[in-house]
């Protein structure tokens, strides 16, 4: 079965909020997340983030049937093209990162797991319903290569299209997506022309070089992709300040004055000139 199917005897937790697991930071799917997320920050002026949190989402079995049986498609897939031998296409799942809006507080802290309904948020609508095709281009206009929905390795570019809405929000998301490439067509020169791939292409690689600075990877159906984690990251958290210092003792002179007055009286009709 499905690792992030919700349906998954595994994922029945019983603290799961929602469509979401928190990872602990030992978890092998947190530490490869946050492997990807460390290598993947290519920008040299932005300084590496500090990771908060790894979440992984899940989904039920509707929403994950589409993407598996593209999976199976493309073993069918032609290897000739109208030019030459296309190379043998690839099913493996590749995890992408992905920059969007987020409208409300999800994954801002453990207690906060459940999908809003801002029509805004568009974090929680691919969360909910995957990503759509239909609402590419809806933020951003430009597109290097048509309209489609776009991924890439570099985490630090993501993180150019991540953004929070709420004034709450102390930190930022990314989505890490499950994305099949297939096979991939490779451009190092825009064209935002593109509708779909070459026939026989399953997704357009824009690699660094000429028109890009950094890796892009955009698919162009629905089931080609699904979101996968969500990784929150920002500031690192400040240091605790140190614990107090443990007060002084106690003088003989200020014991004295700390004397009940029961011991007072004792101790003046014990003293000598009392017995005078």
């Amino acid at each position: 079965m499905d690792e992030f199917s919700l349906s998954n005897p595994a994922n029945k937790d019983p603290n799961r909020q929602g469509r979401l697991v928190f990872l602990q930071k030992n978890d092998p799917r947190c530490v490869e997340v946050m492997q990807l997320f460390v290598e993947g920050w290519s920008h040299p002026e932005k300084e590496l983030p500090y990771v908060h949190g790894v979440y992984k989402i899940l989904s039920p079995e509707w929403m994950l049937k589409p993407f598996r049986d593209y999976k199976t498609s493309l073993l069918k897939s032609p290897f000739w093209t109208p030019f030459f031998t296309a190379p043998q296409v690839d099913v493996k799942e590749t995890l992408l990162f992905h920059g969007t809006t987020r409208g409300c507080l999800l994954a801002e802290n453990e207690k906060q797991g459940l999908l809003c309904n801002q029509p805004e948020c568009h974090l929680c609508n691919i969360i909910r319903e995957s990503f759509d095709m239909g609402k590419c281009g809806s933020k951003n206009k430009f597109s290097r290569f048509g309209k489609g929905i776009y991924t890439s390795t570099c985490s630090s570019k993501a993180d150019d299209y991540s953004s929070s809405l709420s004034e709450k929000a102390h930190f930022r998301v990314l989505l890490v997506a499950r994305v099949v490439k297939g096979r991939t067509h490779r451009l190092r020169r825009s064209d935002r022309g593109l509708l779909a791939p070459p026939y026989g292409y399953h997704s357009i690689t824009g690699e660094p070089g000429e028109d890009l600075n950094y890796e892009e990877t955009v698919v162009y159906k629905n089931e080609a992709i699904r979101p996968a984690f969500i990784i929150v990251y920002g500031d690192k958290p400040l240091p605790l300040p140190p614990p107090p210092p443990p007060p002084p003792p106690k003088s003989k002179r200020h014991a004295k004055r700390g004397l009940s007055f029961e011991a007072m009286v004792r101790k003046i009709f014990t003293s000598p000139i009392a017995e005078l």
